[in-house]
């Protein structure tokens, strides 16, 4: 605020209480000006003489400030009114003794209004006092125990405490909830225990087994495993995928999905596809025959596939050059996995005890004679002349004493270490790779191990291998200890999750071939299983190629890692009537698992009722910062984004412009940085450079993002699990909700069962559809882009109107069904051959509640 609006404001009120001019002279000449010029507000933000109606009668508030985020009710009484009742106090209790004054009666007008009109906070000011209270609380504290900041003067507000002014009451300052947390003490609203998740813990109805799954139990935890580089090397090919996944504009839901920056400029290496594989290995084997040092990066995201990708270089693609049939080479490979250095071990400590442990377990590096005695020949001889050559004569002394003076080198692990690899880097390539790094969270314990790591293997003139994440890379690319080696650089493009699966289905069923079962069917009676193989057959065909199979790669968003145990977790939970699921498949040479059961089971994981923390996906309809408006903010902006996205030159978003737009609105930064990690913590986003979310990254959504937006907002699995772990901020909303939950678990009809969850998910989505209409109003009111105007809930409405009707239609079928195939059971036929509908198999025993139909 500049000097010269100051002194005008000043002159003006002092003007104005001097005549005894009225209260719209007063508005018109100073309050309107601190308003706008001094505190930031706009004119979309003011709505003066807005109507209070209630019981009949209606009156006028002078003024509301609303954004998205906060409304504030201004009652404006003229210059000159006697407000100085306790002046030179900030912070006055409104007891009765107060608000007996003029500025109480004033307070007490502008609280009234404001609860009528259901806001929160408000402030009566006369031009020169300014007070400022909570008009009505959430946290049981009552109003008379509440206290009013006060600036009791003009002068006070725009000189002596402007500062403190203008961090209380601009624009600004509320929107990243100043008034919350100076009147109220927090910026957090939501203080009741208001999700259904914290009611409803379990679902005694779900059998929480496949009784198929213990007799290939073994063999999945194997194929399926996060890491396969301990396999056996027949197993280990079978299981790798080299074909990196092309992006490409996905016409389900018609969004572009672009290809992140490189951390690395200039040409890199990308050794998923054959020709930059073969370059790579050619590259590796000069290494080797020239003896001259390599230092390779290894880039690539969390479960791209980089570990695998090494272990395969070495198991099988530099096996044909080194091995029997190659150059004759015995390159050593050490591989060392930070994930197992204990937190009080230094990188320094840990490298070299695991060296140490690789000498040891080597046949050739811990030979006595052929190895350890060449890497201390010159101390031997050194010794021998020196030291001890008054023992010389002594055979036995002298070998005593040697030996003692390698096994204290050996105690102190690091000048051991040094003279084996020493020598053994005189004769054969060593290569030392250096592996996950990038999930240490503490940014100094990464510096010093990289710093530690490249010092040993430049000292040792061993081959560095580092693989990183690139967003690692992004924070460290300037450091001297990455600047002082000259990298090549690699990046591992994440296969195609189908692919992964599929190959991994494939090892289960060579693993499992032969093997004999047998498990109880849900008739109770003993089936045996001639071949597991066959078991194999039918749990690939509910996977691979079908919605369920869709579902897990979309949902682990090229995390191969994730992919692998959703699909595990699945497997061992997948609820569903084997016996005649086998009998059918026997039969037709087809099944697939009912596709709700299968979503619903990757959705919760390990638990029975949804939880954001233990999913595999995020929820986008509580963005968990615990306060109302802000409540969609994360769908709110994952829709904008998805919005860009679908145009076909769509690069990225930049973080200005979401935080720039959610200004406008109403939500200050503060808000803006804690949604913007969320979503990337949640792989709804990604930043476009790899770096940590914030303001000034730029973003790309991903599919899982778009899959969101377009498709699984009017999904009812998704919908029904999702509910659970979501704030109900409205109470009625509230009551009715856990009263239909209560009524569902209580309820033995199937059909009627189901029509109380198609209600329950109807009025959720209704709900979640209300909070984020004062979002679009907003935007559409300041003139925001069009991608951040669109209404999600509005579009997907048809969509969820079809779905709920299909839900219905299948409970009412299968009900049906289940009378007769009730019936075939207690008949205890193990004959399934009139068996159709493979969806039907699953209803008899598995009558749903929370989440499955």
């Amino acid at each position: 605020m500049t000097e010269s609006l100051t002194q005008q404001l000043l002159a003006r009120y002092r003007h104005l209480a001097l005549h005894n001019e009225n209260e719209a002279a007063t508005r018109l000449k100073v309050i309107d000006h601190v308003l706008r010029g001094v505190l930031g507000w706009t004119d979309d933000d003011i709505s003066p003489e807005e109507h209070v109606s209630e019981d009949g009668t209606t009156t006028y508030s002078d003024y509301i400030l609303r954004t998205a985020n906060t409304a504030i009710v201004v009652e404006a009484k003229k210059a000159g009114a006697a407000f100085n009742t306790s002046r030179g106090q900030r912070r006055i209790k409104l007891g009765n003794a107060f608000l007996q004054s003029e500025l109480g009666a004033a307070i007490v007008q502008a609280r009234d209004y404001a609860r009528k009109l259901s806001i929160d906070f408000a402030v009566a000011t006369n031009g020169a006092t300014w007070a400022v209270f909570p008009a009505q609380r959430h946290d049981q504290v009552k109003f008379h125990d509440s206290s009013a900041f006060v600036f009791w003067s003009l002068e006070e507000a725009l000189q002596e405490n402007y500062q403190e002014f203008v961090d209380l009451l601009s624009r600004e300052a509320v929107i990243s909830g100043s008034l919350e947390r100076a009147l109220l003490g927090r910026a957090e609203n939501q203080v009741e225990n208001r999700k259904l998740n914290s009611y409803f813990t379990a679902n005694p109805r779900i059998t929480q087994h496949n009784p198929v799954f213990p007799i290939i139990e073994d063999e999945v935890m194997v194929a399926f495993s996060d890491s396969i580089v301990e396999l056996p090397h027949e197993s280990f090919e079978k299981c790798y995928v080299a074909t990196p996944e092309s992006m490409k504009f996905d016409h389900k839901i018609k969004m572009q999905i672009a290809r992140r920056d490189s951390v690395i400029g200039g040409q890199i290496a990308r050794p998923m596809k054959d020709r930059d594989a073969q370059a790579l290995y050619e590259r590796v084997v000069a290494t080797g025959k020239k003896r001259r040092p390599l230092a390779l990066l290894v880039l690539g995201t969390v479960g791209s596939g980089k570990t695998t990708f090494l272990h395969y270089a070495r198991k099988v693609r530099l096996a044909e050059f080194f091995g029997p049939k190659g150059n004759g080479a015995h390159p050593q490979w050490a591989h060392l996995d930070f994930l197992n250095n204990p937190p009080e071990s230094s990188a320094t400590d840990f490298i070299y005890r695991s060296l140490r442990d690789y000498i040891n377990a080597d046949e050739f590096l811990s030979d006595a004679s052929r190895c350890v005695e060449k890497a201390y020949a010159d101390e031997i001889r050194a010794i021998k002349s020196g030291p001890l050559a008054r023992i010389a004569s002594s055979e036995e002394k002298l070998n005593e004493k040697i030996s003692d003076f390698i096994f204290n080198d050996y105690q102190q692990v690091t000048p051991y270490v040094d003279r084996i690899i020493k020598f053994a880097t005189l004769t054969e390539p060593f290569f030392l790779a250096i592996d996950n790094v990038d999930q240490i969270e503490d940014e100094e314990v990464q510096s010093r191990l990289f710093t530690e790591a490249l010092t040993i293997a430049r000292k040792l003139s061993v081959n560095l291998i580092l693989s990183l994440r690139p967003a690692t890379f992004a924070k460290h690319r300037h450091s001297p200890a990455i600047d002082a080696f000259d990298f090549e650089s690699v990046q591992i493009d994440p296969p195609k999750i189908s692919s992964v699966i599929s190959k991994r289905f494939s090892l289960v069923r060579f693993l499992a071939d032969g093997k004999k079962g047998e498990f109880t069917a849900e008739n109770g009676a003993r089936v045996l299983v001639e071949n597991a193989s066959q078991i194999v057959d039918l749990l690939q065909g509910s996977v691979l190629g079908t919605e369920i199979g869709e579902r897990i790669e979309v949902l682990a968003t090229e995390d191969v890692r994730l992919a692998l145990r959703m699909t595990r977790e699945f497997l061992e939970r997948g609820y569903t009537n084997q016996g005649r699921a086998i009998a059918f498949h026997q039969r037709t040479g087809k099944y697939v698992l009912p596709r709700h059961e299968a979503f619903r089971a990757i959705i919760l994981g390990t638990k029975t009722v949804y939880n954001e923390d233990f999913s595999p996906i995020g929820n986008p309809f509580d963005s968990r910062l615990s306060v109302t408006r802000a409540q969609l903010l994360r769908l709110y902006v994952l829709s904008a984004a998805v919005a860009y996205a679908s145009d076909a030159k769509f690069r990225f978003l930049d973080g200005l412009t979401i935080s720039e737009n959610l200004r406008k609105i109403g939500f200050g930064d503060p808000y803006t940085e804690e949604v913007l990690a969320d979503l990337c913590k949640h792989r709804f986003l990604f930043t476009a450079n790899h770096g940590e979310p914030s303001i000034s990254s730029s973003y790309i959504p991903s599919r899982l993002g778009g899959y969101v937006v377009r498709e699984l907002l009017a999904n009812f699995t998704f919908l029904e699990n999702t509910l659970f772990d979501t704030y109900i901020s409205v109470p009625g909303i509230w009551n009715e909700l856990k009263e239909l939950s209560y009524r569902i678990d209580a309820e033995r009809n199937m059909v009627n069962r189901t029509r109380l969850r198609a209600q329950r998910v109807r009025l959720f989505f209704n709900f979640a559809s209300e909070c984020y209409a004062p979002l679009i109003e907003e935007s559409q009111k300041r003139g925001l882009p069009f991608q951040w105007c669109s209404n999600p809930f509005a579009e997907r409405s048809t969509d969820l109107r079809g779905e709920l009707s299909r839900v219905l239609r299948s409970a009412r079928s299968t009900f049906k069904r289940s009378r007769q195939l009730a019936a075939q059971s207690l008949s205890q036929s193990p004959d399934y051959a009139d068996i159709e509908d493979p969806e039907d198999l699953n209803v008899v025993q598995h009558g749903a509640t929370h989440g499955s139909i």
